[in-house]
């Protein structure tokens, strides 16, 4: 898995699970791993489950995904971007702030 991807959050997103692009993880990943994920504010580490549902295997974080969401008081309609740098073994994570209503213009 590599890349990266942003995303405005939905309220089953900030909720109950984060659904993420089938893009991004491409064919490596069934379901199950632990990936560690730092918030690039905090420098607070998290391990995301990846999980995947239904017929066509969507993937979506779970497990510590919502300890996060809580930790940082998501809300629906807020956006965060994720990605990894190649050398680092962890994933990072940050919330975008939306500037007088502009769409994510900068990092939190």
């Amino acid at each position: 898995m590599a890349g990266s991807f942003e995303k405005i959050l939905t309220a089953s997103d900030v909720s109950y699970k984060l659904a993420i692009p089938t893009k991004f993880l491409g064919d490596q990943y069934t379901g199950g791993e632990q990936l560690k994920v730092m918030d690039s504010q905090t420098q607070n580490m998290y391990q995301f489950v990846l999980s995947t549902r239904g017929l066509y295997r969507k993937p979506v974080f779970i497990k510590e995904w919502l300890k996060y969401s809580r930790d940082k008081q998501l809300r629906a309609g807020q956006t965060i971007y994720f990605w990894k740098n190649d050398h680092e073994d962890f994933y990072r994570i940050q919330v975008l702030l939306d500037l007088l209503g502009a769409g994510a213009a900068g990092l939190q």
